[in-house]
């Protein structure tokens, strides 16, 4: 992983390296508040200071995110390797590289690497090509890419103390290995925090089809917790295993859940119907139909969570003891992989 960091001070960049990585820049000096470059399809070479280059190709991924921050990937070849470069604009802040390299070096020592207006900065981040979680075409291939970015998740949060607050179908991938396997990765970790700073201050952008119950209240909650992402990765299950075939995305009238798309007044009542009305309106692809099931325990596990919380509001002498952290202990990490465990993998 190299990355490149250029700081802006002044109506003009300073340049300051913060790894091993170098650009040769070229005619490509002039470097303004948001340099156009990166978006050129002219600019076809990127060099590191090590003496290797790498060969850029198409771009895959442009959002613009939270606080003003711009997310721009480009494929890349580095000889016969596939590698991805991410360029990113935003508020300075702890940044994606800092976040993977904090992780890393710390999955190194316990050897298990395979689990992972302000001023504001460019940062280029070169690392390996990885690929949409939503081209994968099976239900084996599906959940075992899924069983992976949640143990990653979860190990972030717990042994690396970072929370990743913006996962969304783009940043839920997987990298084929040699074996013929894939296996999944958590990526984009432009708005991960560090857990002790959980606010909701810096405004996230997540997919409406993905956002939290609590997050859709007209008075939403002033933290965020790592069940909202929890909740975030269900959906994406969801919807991957609904609106999914062959590896793309089916006929808009043929999703059942394509209102969701839309950040309107009535989404909330839409996810309220979902989790309580036993709508059975919808289904999983035909390559995903096994999956029903686990998704029908998942979905009473974050209903039995929200019942237990507006219960003890009803109570109002038991609510100070409840823990909404875990919706009074329903929905934690141990719960949520043990429905993994129990119902995606069921006894043959």
């Amino acid at each position: 992983m190299s990355v490149l960091k250029f700081s802006e001070t002044s109506s003009h960049s300073s340049r300051s390296e913060s790894t091993t990585a170098d650009m040769s820049l070229n005619a490509y000096t002039n470097l303004d508040a948001e340099p156009p470059w990166p978006f050129d399809s002219t600019v076809t070479t990127l060099a590191l200071s090590d003496g290797r280059s790498l060969e850029l190709a198409d771009s895959v991924f442009q959002s613009n995110c939270a606080d003003g921050q711009i997310v721009y990937t480009r494929r890349a070849k580095m000889g016969s390797c596939g590698a991805a470069v991410k360029w990113s604009w935003g508020p300075t802040r702890i940044y994606e590289a800092q976040i993977l390299e904090s992780a890393t070096n710390l999955a190194r020592e316990q050897m298990i690497v395979n689990h992972h207006t302000e001023p504001r900065t460019l940062h280029i981040l070169v690392q390996e090509e990885l690929y949409p979680i939503t081209e994968l075409t099976t239900a084996d291939g599906l959940v075992d890419a899924f069983l992976g970015i949640f143990k990653s998740y979860r190990w972030l949060y717990e042994a690396a103390g970072i929370m990743h607050r913006d996962i969304r179908l783009t940043t839920l991938t997987y990298r084929k290995l040699s074996s013929g396997e894939t296996h999944g990765v958590l990526d984009g970790f432009n708005l991960a925090v560090l857990v002790h700073e959980h606010s909701l201050h810096h405004r996230l952008e997540t997919p409406p089809p993905l956002l939290a119950f609590d997050l859709l209240s007209a008075a939403p909650p002033t933290e965020y917790l790592y069940r909202h992402d929890l909740e975030t990765l269900f959906y994406a299950l969801l919807l991957i295993s609904c609106h999914y075939e062959d590896g793309a995305q089916i006929a808009p009238d043929r999703q059942p859940f394509t209102d969701w798309h839309e950040l309107n007044p009535v989404l909330r009542a839409d996810k309220v119907n979902f989790f309580f009305e036993g709508v059975n309106e919808w289904a999983p692809t035909a390559q995903f139909q096994n999956l029903r099931r686990p998704i029908l325990y998942l979905r009473r596990m974050f209903r039995d969570g929200i019942i237990a919380r507006d219960d003890c509001c009803d109570l109002e002498e038991t609510i100070s003891t409840f823990d909404l952290t875990t919706l009074g202990g329903h929905i934690t990490f141990d719960s949520f992989e043990n429905s993994l465990n129990t119902y995606l993998r069921p006894a043959s």
